[in-house]
C-alpha cells in the first residue's frame, strides 16, 4: 500500500487514560464504539511528538484520541489497535495545513509551543497556547527494545469514512505502572476534555525515541 506520509521523530509519548464511556461514545462517528477496560470506561490516548525530519521540518504535534477496535485489512499482520482523533494542535502551520489535507485530523488553528524535559527515570511534557498553559504530560520508562507497531487511524471527511494504516518503529517502552500523570489547564483547547471525567494518572505509558512514523494511502470503509 503507498506511503502518503513519513515522519521522523525524536521523542514520542502515548498514554492512555480511562474516560467514561459515555464521553467517548459521544466524541465518536456512529460507526466506531469505544474499547472498554473496566465496565464503562473507555480509553482516551494522549500523544506528543516531537518530529525532527519532515517535509517542512523540525515541529511538535499534540493529538487527543479515543482507542476503538481495529479492523480486519489487507494485511499480513493485524493492527494493535485503532484510534479516532477529536482533536489536535501543532506547532508548525504548515505541517497542520498538509496533514489537514491529508487526513481531516481536526486541528486547532493556533499554533502551540512544547518543552520536553528528559531524564533517564521520567519524560516531562509542557504544551503551551498562546503563552499560556494547556497540558502538563510526564511518562516514566519501563524495559527498552526495538520494534514496530501497527495502528489503524480513522477520520472523517463530511460523511465519508476513512482509514489509514500506520506504522511507528522505533526505541520503545511500555509498561502500566501508573507512574506518569496528566494536568489539564483551562484553555479553549482543552475546555470540552476538562467537562469530561478523565482519570490523572495513565493506566498504560508508552514512550518512543529515535523512529519513524509512516502514514499509508487513506482507504474509505
Amino acid at each position: 500500500m503507498p506511503v502518503i506520509g513519513s515522519y521522523r521523530f525524536h521523542t514520542g509519548v502515548s498514554a492512555f487514560f480511562e474516560m467514561a464511556t459515555t464521553d467517548a461514545r459521544a466524541l465518536l462517528p456512529s460507526h466506531l464504539e469505544p474499547i472498554e477496560v473496566t465496565h464503562q470506561r473507555s480509553v482516551l490516548s494522549v500523544t506528543v511528538f516531537l518530529f525532527d525530519d519532515s517535509v517542512v521540518g523540525p515541529y511538535t504535534e499534540l493529538m487527543f484520541s479515543v482507542i476503538v477496535p481495529p479492523m480486519v485489512a489487507q494485511w499480513g499482520q493485524h493492527a494493535k489497535a485503532g484510534f479516532y482523533p477529536f482533536l489536535a494542535a501543532t506547532s508548525s502551520a504548515e505541517a497542520r495545513r498538509i496533514k489537514s489535507e491529508r487526513f481531516h485530523f481536526p486541528y486547532l488553528d493556533d499554533t502551540i509551543d512544547a518543552q520536553f524535559i528528559e531524564r533517564d527515570d521520567r519524560l516531562r511534557i509542557r504544551v503551551f497556547g498562546g503563552k499560556e498553559p494547556m497540558l502538563d504530560l510526564s511518562v516514566t520508562p519501563g524495559a527498552w527494545e526495538t520494534t514496530t507497531h501497527l495502528l489503524q487511524g480513522f477520520m472523517m471527511n463530511g460523511e465519508e469514512r476513512l482509514r489509514t494504516t500506520l506504522q511507528i518503529s522505533g526505541d520503545y517502552t511500555v509498561h502500566e505502572n501508573e507512574g506518569g500523570r496528566m494536568t489539564l489547564f483551562p484553555h479553549p483547547f482543552t475546555e470540552a476534555l476538562l467537562r469530561h471525567e478523565v482519570s490523572p494518572h495513565p493506566f498504560r505509558e508508552h514512550w518512543f525515541k529515535n523512529g519513524t512514523e509512516v502514514f499509508h494511502q487513506l482507504e474509505t470503509i
